[in-house]
């Protein structure tokens, strides 16, 4: 059975809370099938997993800081008896507990955003914690601050800091046409309350119709649109973005 393991979980185990979660992932698996065995059989009675009880044999050993769990053997009499008891909770309960996520568009999720800035197992230790959109991770940050989140998701600080610094750069995220011309919308985490950025494209400056609650709404000319705008945030804070919708910006030196 030892021989059968992976050589990392036979050496080390595996981080505990991967082991809750891998196990969660699972019963919720578990539930979604059976949701779709009595909805597709019509069925009027089935069953469903209350709450869970096991005892696991295995060895518990800190490993910077975290605890690891490495599965007992045959053979292997001085594992420890590790209890876990596992119950239902419902909806509200999670909501009620849970800090309140903005819905964002799919094409700004964190692969798509961040593109070869994160790895895709950068990105699986991010959804780990919950982090699966841009808009997820700036509020984290500004809640929980980068040393945080790195020491959740088990990410490097540099790493982590270089895909947020590309995550907070402003992107397009819709570009509206009426009959009082075009309207881009900008979101930009940069933008400063109370402060009206500075945007200049093809040579000239951009209107800026508004500019409130991280987004930016401007009135390009026509032959500004889908050229490289230039934002200038204050404070010494640049970026340029392409003004076209989708497009996602980057930071600049200062000129």
């Amino acid at each position: 059975m030892s021989a059968q393991l992976p050589l990392l979980v036979q050496d080390s185990g595996v981080p505990f809370d991967l082991f809750i979660q891998a196990l969660t992932e699972q019963l919720d698996k578990a539930q979604a099938s059976m949701a779709i065995k009595a909805r597709v059989g019509r069925m009027p009675l089935t069953f469903a997993v209350k709450d869970i009880s096991i005892d696991l044999r295995a060895f518990v050993q800190m490993v910077d800081d975290e605890v690891y769990l490495r599965p007992a053997g045959p053979g292997e009499s001085d594992a420890s008896t590790v209890k876990l008891s596992l119950t239902t909770i419902t909806k509200a309960m999670v909501e009620e507990n849970a800090v309140d996520f903005k819905a964002e568009d799919p094409k700004f999720n964190l692969k798509e955003a961040l593109g070869d800035g994160i790895s895709d197992d950068e990105q699986r230790r991010l959804e780990r914690i919950g982090v699966r959109t841009i808009t997820q991770l700036n509020e984290l940050k500004a809640t929980a601050g980068t040393d945080v989140i790195a020491r959740l998701s088990r990410m490097p600080v540099n790493r982590l800091q270089q895909a947020m610094m590309r995550a907070a750069a402003p992107r397009v995220t819709r570009v509206d046409r009426n009959g009082h011309g075009e309207r881009v919308h900008i979101n930009a985490p940069g933008l400063r309350t109370g402060r009206l950025p500075l945007v200049r494209a093809a040579g000239t400056a951009v209107p800026v119709v508004s500019a409130s609650d991280g987004e930016i709404v401007l009135a390009p000319m026509a032959m500004q649109l889908g050229c490289e705008a230039e934002v200038d945030f204050g404070d010494g804070e640049f970026a340029r973005v392409q003004l076209a919708e989708g497009q996602l910006g980057r930071w600049e030196a200062a000129p």
